[in-house]
């Protein structure tokens, strides 16, 4: 095994940035196996569905995916289908009994199978299923593309899994306990993705700020930060996502001190309300996830903050929802994410009492939509006539418009500019707030 093969192979991603990450891996690894990309699913000889379980809405689509994946198979009976992901972790063997024309189930921990299941099931038509954690951490730095959809942008993967077992999320049961790569692995990294052309780098983790709290880490995640800010050829250092009861001070200062490190943080709320705080397992009260963006705003009082937000959790009630609405209003991030509360297997919340209706989830959401809206819209009207540096990440196909983003995560599409190329930096004029990006001019 592990020569070379030939034939096309097509991965169908959802979820998070963890799994558009672990996609580039996967595709790098059919490569190696002499796999070209196919166009679309029905071109593919190897079909790769990736998956998140997240939410119930999430699981859903993965599932109505997984049903055209028997179509597939119906006119080519050679395919090779995949499930990898987190709905392959959850479900395990089980998802082989569930879907017949299914060949693999690869759990988080096992994408470093992929190739030679492949070859595997090419060759014997095994039907194999992989979903052990490791106690290590290879998975987190196997081979993929020096760039992924951006040429100047990349995800880095420096610690996967949660420890934190929030009573919603099922991310522990999925992805593992806590892992940290070591710091040198990170450095090396990110210095061959710099030396490749690559001018930001997104670290990535389920709680990445709760990097180096295990030995293998080699030093704090502030410390990490100091030592990609100062890798050659790196012009700007994002990360996500960061649980609040792991943001101190220490990355406060990294923050506003380190040059390449931009002015945006993601930093999920969840609930204005204690009690449904509480009840979420997430450790920390309202009053003091304030103290926290207070402080960082004191420090860095240009950064941007964006949040997730649930509502409809068992036993909110409408002062709950009011506290949240209350706390948006107070907070006002630039953007947020919020959803309906949806069950998770496994998960200690699904046995609580006073479930809230689909009706009301559905009117407390558009509430929470329609206000941040609001705050978004006031927001990008106040950005016009401002100043930004933005990083150009790529070229709009029709218009052949560059754009990029902000410092502070935003979108600039940028008019009549000419010359222009991806990867480089340019200081642009705000001409006009749009609802989900912005217009520029080259100053």
């Amino acid at each position: 095994m592990n020569g070379l093969i030939e034939g096309t192979y097509y991965i169908e991603t959802y979820g998070c940035q963890m799994n558009d990450h672990d996609s580039e891996k996967m595709a790098a690894m059919l490569e190696g196996l002499g796999l070209t990309r196919a166009d679309s699913p029905e071109a593919a000889e190897v079909m790769v569905v990736n998956t998140c379980s997240i939410r119930e809405k999430a699981e859903h689509k993965v599932y109505s995916s997984l049903g055209r994946l028997k179509s597939l198979k119906g006119r080519n009976p050679g395919l090779v289908a995949v499930v990898a992901g987190c709905v392959a972790q959850q479900e395990k063997e089980r998802l082989l009994k569930r879907v017949p024309h299914l060949d693999a189930v690869i759990g988080t921990h096992c994408i470093a199978d992929l190739p030679g299941l492949v070859e595997q099931i090419r060759l014997e038509r095994d039907r194999v299923a992989r979903t052990g954690f490791s106690p290590r951490t290879e998975s987190l730095h196997l081979a993929a593309p020096s760039k992924g959809s951006s040429p100047v942008c990349s995800y880095v993967t420096i610690m996967q899994g949660c420890s934190n077992f929030c009573s919603y999320c099922v991310v522990p049961y999925t992805r593992g306990p806590e892992q940290s790569r070591n710091e040198h692995e990170i450095v090396e990294e990110v210095q061959r993705l710099a030396a490749a052309g690559v001018k930001e780098v997104t670290l990535l983790g389920q709680n990445v700020n709760a990097y180096g709290k295990h030995k293998e880490a080699g030093c704090s995640f502030a410390e990490l930060l100091g030592r990609l800010d100062r890798v050659e050829g790196l012009e700007r250092i994002r990360f996500t996502t960061s649980h609040p009861r792991d943001f101190h001070e220490d990355l406060i200062e990294a923050m506003a001190s380190l040059g390449k490190v931009c002015e945006h943080i993601h930093l999920p709320l969840q609930s204005g309300s204690d009690g449904i705080l509480k009840a979420m397992r997430r450790g920390y009260t309202l009053d003091e996830y304030l103290a926290k963006i207070a402080a960082l705003r004191d420090k860095l009082p240009g950064v941007a903050l964006t949040t997730d937000i649930i509502v409809g959790f068992p036993g909110e009630t409408d002062e709950d929802f009011q506290q949240t609405m209350e706390a948006l209003a107070t907070i006002r991030y630039d953007q947020i994410f919020s959803f309906k509360y949806s069950v998770r297997p496994g998960t200690s919340a699904r046995k609580l009492p006073h479930r809230i209706s689909d009706e009301v989830k559905a009117e407390r959401l558009a509430e929470v939509q329609a206000l941040q809206e609001r705050i978004t819209d006031e927001y990008h009207l106040g950005a016009v006539g401002t100043e930004e540096e933005i990083l150009i990440e790529g070229i709009r196909d029709r218009s052949g418009q560059p754009f990029g983003r902000t410092r502070t995560n935003k979108i600039v599409n940028v008019d009549a500019a000419e010359g222009l190329k991806e990867g480089d930096v340019v200081r642009v004029s705000i001409t006009k707030g749009l609802k989900h990006s912005l217009l520029g001019r080259v100053i």
